[in-house]
């Protein structure tokens, strides 16, 4: 499928469309995993003690842990993977990209709240804008996706504005 104004029309019928679904709690396993992972030694991220001496219920997570996971269960089969390891479902649902490369263009990030061990998250995520650029390789459309992670009690805890690239 070539990257034209077809395909820019095409997903922009998605602008304002909005998914929201559980990620489920944030254990302290996967706190701990992630922060050894990122080669963060700060002990607010591996000790329940030393947090919760510092005002936190139990360890916290590295900020951009929720951002980072992009499959929350036992992930995809072999076969339902991209080459480069991601899920093939993390492709733009509902948008014809077949043919087309996708990849990420960058993310920003605004931290409102630590999220801590135990910690229901919901994600809530809305395609806010598409726009067709020209490359130097040639034409190309940069979708931007807001994020917002909320916690158990309905307030934000992160929020994520990520650009995708279709080229």
């Amino acid at each position: 499928m070539p990257v034209d104004e077809t395909l820019l029309d095409s997903v922009r019928t998605k602008i304002g469309s909005e998914t929201t679904h559980s990620l489920g709690a944030v254990t302290a396993l996967m706190i701990r995993r992630y922060a050894r992972a990122i080669g963060e030694s700060n002990p607010l991220y591996h000790d329940t003690e030393f947090a919760r001496s510092r005002g936190h219920a139990d360890i916290v997570a590295p900020p951009n842990l929720v951002t980072a996971i992009t499959c929350w269960d036992e992930g995809p089969a072999a076969e339902d993977l991209r080459t480069d390891g991601t899920p093939k479902a993390l492709q733009l649902e509902g948008i014809p990209t077949s043919g087309v490369r996708v990849m990420g263009g960058g993310e920003d990030m605004e931290f409102h709240a630590p999220i801590t061990a135990g910690t229901t998250v919901v994600e809530r995520s809305t395609m806010i804008d598409a726009e067709l650029l020209q490359g130097r390789k040639g034409p190309f459309i940069v979708v931007r996706y807001r994020h917002e992670f909320i916690g158990d009690d309905e307030l934000p805890l992160v929020t994520s504005t990520r650009k995708v690239l279709l080229r």
